[in-house]
């Protein structure tokens, strides 16, 4: 497993999973993203059908940046702005086809909207031996618990969900 741990730079697992690949070319190599920070960097998708690495991307398809929604949530009293991705005046969720991106750029690609598919789905792309990416739609409104918080002044964080404050 390779984290950017500290700042959560956002675009970091959709590329790092190249170099992985081609530090170990004989195990499956797989990047579990979210889609914001998938779309940071797609041009991913290029480089590995231009040097044939056979990297798997699982895009967490929420239709959000929701990590920072989530923050904005709680700092901001339960508000948020321009973190969640929504098309028209109806505001329906709306994000790319990630699947039919990678398509088109010579990657195979495939939607996962049944979680009883996904099994399936990650283990054709893991032994179809090519670039491979599974655009996985999950629900943005489940929101697992924190483990911590992320300190950002001049605003006081919130204290993490469970657990205690660690005292020496």
């Amino acid at each position: 497993m390779l984290n950017t741990w500290g700042y959560s730079g956002m675009g970091f697992g959709p590329s790092a999973i190249l170099g992985a690949k081609l530090a170990a070319p004989e195990r499956p190599c797989v990047s579990i993203c979210g889609d914001g920070g998938f779309t940071m960097v797609s041009h991913v998708l290029c480089t590995a059908v231009e040097y044939d690495i056979p990297a798997v991307w699982v895009v967490w398809n929420n239709f959000a940046w929701a990590a920072i929604r989530d923050l904005q949530y709680a700092y901001f009293g339960g508000r948020e702005h321009g973190t969640a991705f929504y098309q028209g005046p109806e505001r329906k969720p709306y994000n790319p086809d990630f699947a039919a991106w990678a398509r088109a750029a010579g990657v195979e690609g495939m939607t996962v909207t049944k979680s009883q598919d996904f099994k399936g789905a990650l283990e054709h792309a893991v032994k179809l031996g090519k670039p491979c990416l599974i655009d996985v739609h999950v629900d943005a409104n489940i929101r697992p618990p924190g483990t911590g918080a992320w300190a950002l002044p001049p605003i006081p964080h919130v204290e993490p969900i469970f657990g205690s404050k660690h005292v020496r």
